[in-house]
């Protein structure tokens, strides 16, 4: 027994010795240079691209391994001469006993340093196009798979996976679709991949950050479970924390004039479901980013602006059917559908209780008188060139329980909005203001510094004073029922900019008013108060029953040839101008009361009135009455008395 136990221990011993040997020796007899052009031409058939292998290694320590260095995969055909994928090394270790079963378990494939280089080519191809056709046409000519034998469950055709991965991984994307080119750079991807059994699921964790001026990091923590009828399903999170977005703008689908954005965002979003019609759910916060929409809105860093969102893929799109995007104080809730992200084209719902727009526009510098540039950009604003891109594009319906504009507040607001390639319609607009009713269409022009907006407008039955104190138009006030239409141009956000730069025409109505303060018509009724009171009339100017009129308007300039003030005793008629910016006036005054006319010119400022009595026939007249109820030395005095008074 002894003698036995003794040669079964030098069996052992030698044993192990030649499995020490056959580590340390055989990978320095294996040659697998004689193999290497065999690999990289099949490698490259596979993927029709041109392969390049460095140095390739066999080891068995820790198991079988092998090892291929400087890997290199060139770019596809019309995408330049820099490789499409270039790596430092592929590591690669299987399991001894398995791979006699006729299973390949690789206990780990570590990628090292790889460098990926994805294009997408301003017709719309990408660099990867080639690689999933060939893919899709292998499949399709491959014969069906011969059924399993038992103990084998064989992923990728025999090959389980129990770890993959890789490390400080490059990925540059370069897009060539926009119109100023960009390239995004993503830095230290890791990626590990876990399955250690052929019918458990695919554990997916990674992370990488934004490389260049950019800052922020991505992490992904992901289950995919092959198989089940609608393909493989994914359950997992992706997240984003503190990422420069300004360096994603030119990667977004939404053209020259879509979003501009600056400054770090976060966000987050949990998948579920077949990957076919994955069921998502997030929320992105932008509060210390800079977020401009066009020309005219603009968030500042430090303002709330959030999103939060859940949807479903449908097909090559999207649907959210439900979203809530707030800025600052106000929140618009709703459901959107893209139907092909390929295509940027948007069919929202979005609705509000109450939303301010005064808060939201962008305020440029307030100018008091109108510039050149900027009547010139109310007549003949160009539009961006129709070779660029058509951008994002976007048709809904908008239902705001309450609107604030330029001080003004509007209830029940109901719009249909679309937008294309930096226009912006409004093809109906209904709403509530001053206990009137308002329909409208319009369409602003989002090209220029400044929005350029052509807009229709018809109120009916509106209360003067609220709108009169909400524009802060004077001390003065209107008490009346007004009707009004017009069609304008005008460019810019702010009231000066609208007013200075307005171009267009309309009508006016105004029912059963009283006019308190306002000093042109009081001054206008203390030179034709007394005139009147002397044939025995007597009249109150500030109080009407009607007033119509037509007007124009000119760059800061409202014209009238026919405002008409009606009253039981008579009528003032005006003709002139007023300025929009500077409150001058410029009318020449008909008043006709009785028998008498009176005529006068008003001139000055609403705050300085003129008021000039222009004398004529009314003069003529008045002497000669004087005269002759009058004559001598008395007559002469009281038409002296007048002449002072039509002079004031």
């Amino acid at each position: 027994m002894t003698r036995t136990v003794k040669w079964m221990g030098v069996g052992i011993a030698g044993l192990l010795l030649l499995a020490v040997l056959a580590v340390v020796l055989l990978p320095a007899l294996v040659n697998l240079e004689r193999y290497r052009t065999l690999l990289t031409q099949r490698v490259g058939r596979a993927l029709g691209r041109d392969v390049a292998l460095g140095a390739l290694r066999v080891s068995l320590w820790g198991g079988i391994g092998a090892e291929a260095e400087s890997i290199r995969v060139g770019q596809a055909s019309g995408f330049g001469t820099e490789p499409f994928l270039t790596a430092e090394a592929l590591r690669v270790r299987v399991e001894l006993f398995p791979l006699l079963r006729g299973q390949v378990r690789v206990t780990s494939a570590v990628l090292e340093r790889p460098r990926v280089r994805l294009v997408h080519a301003s017709d719309g191809r990408w660099n990867v196009d080639d690689l999933f056709r060939g893919r899709s046409s292998q499949n399709a000519a491959r014969p069906q798979a011969e059924t399993t034998r038992p103990g084998k469950a064989p992923l990728f055709g025999g090959l389980l996976l129990s770890e993959v991965a890789v490390r400080n991984g490059e990925i540059s994307l370069a897009e060539q679709s926009q119109p100023t080119a960009a390239t995004l750079t993503l830095a230290d991807v890791d990626v590990t991949v876990r399955h250690d059994n052929a019918s458990d699921p695919i554990d997916v964790r990674s992370r990488a950050r934004l490389a260049g001026s950019g800052s922020g990091r991505f992490e992904a923590a992901l289950r995919i479970t092959p198989g089940g009828k609608e393909g493989p399903t994914a359950d997992g999170t992706v997240s984003f924390t503190d990422v420069e977005v300004a360096e994603w703008q030119a990667h977004l689908p939404s053209g020259a004039d879509g979003p501009m954005f600056a400054g770090p965002a976060s966000g987050e979003v949990r998948l579920a479901g077949p990957l076919a019609r994955t069921a998502f759910a997030g929320n992105l916060d932008f509060k210390p980013a800079t977020v401009r929409l066009g020309r005219a809105f603009r968030k500042p860093a430090g303002e709330d602006a959030r999103l939060v969102f859940e949807g479903q893929r449908e097909g090559e799109g999207l649907r959210l059917t439900n979203f809530a995007l707030t800025f600052r104080d106000a929140t618009l809730t709703g459901a959107a559908h893209l139907a092909d992200l390929k295509v940027p084209r948007i069919v929202f719902t979005a609705t509000s209780p109450r939303l301010n727009l005064d808060r939201l526009l962008a305020t440029p510098a307030k100018q008091t008188w109108l510039s050149p540039g900027l009547a010139w950009a109310a007549t003949s604003s160009p539009r961006a060139s129709t070779s660029a891109p058509p951008g994002l594009s976007a048709q809904g319906k908008v239902s705001l329980g309450e609107l604030t504009y330029q001080g003004v507040t509007w209830s029940a607001v109901e719009a249909d909005v679309q937008y294309q390639g930096g226009i912006l319609r409004l093809p109906d607009v209904r709403a509530s203001v001053a206990e009137g009713r308002l329909r409208a269409n319009g369409e602003a022009d989002l090209h220029q510094s400044m929005p350029r907006v052509s807009l229709t407008t018809r109120l009916e039955k509106a209360a003067t004073e609220p709108l009169l104190k909400a524009l802060a138009v004077g001390p003065w006030t209107l008490k009346s029922g007004l009707d009004f239409e017009g069609q304008f141009q005008f460019v810019g956000v702010t009231l000066s900019d609208i007013l200075g730069s307005a171009v267009g025409s309309g009508s006016l109505q105004l029912r059963s008013g009283r006019v308190i303060g306002y000093r042109p018509l009081d001054r206008l009724g203390e030179m034709v108060t007394p005139i009147l009171a002397a044939q025995g009339v007597r009249v109150r100017l500030d109080e009407f029953d009607q007033v119509n009129g037509h007007y124009t308007v000119d760059k800061g300039i409202a014209r009238t040839t026919d405002l008409t003030l009606t009253k039981p005793e008579g009528t003032i008629t005006a003709v002139g101008t007023f300025g929009l910016l500077d409150s001058a006036l410029n009318f020449d005054v008909v008043a006709k009361f009785g028998r008498s006319t009176i005529e006068a010119k008003v001139t000055g400022t609403t705050a300085q009135p003129v008021v000039v009595a222009k004398l004529g026939r009314v003069q003529q007249k008045l002497e000669r009455e004087i005269d002759k109820a009058l004559p001598g030395e008395t007559g002469k005095s009281l038409k002296e008395i007048f002449r002072g008074l039509f002079g004031r």
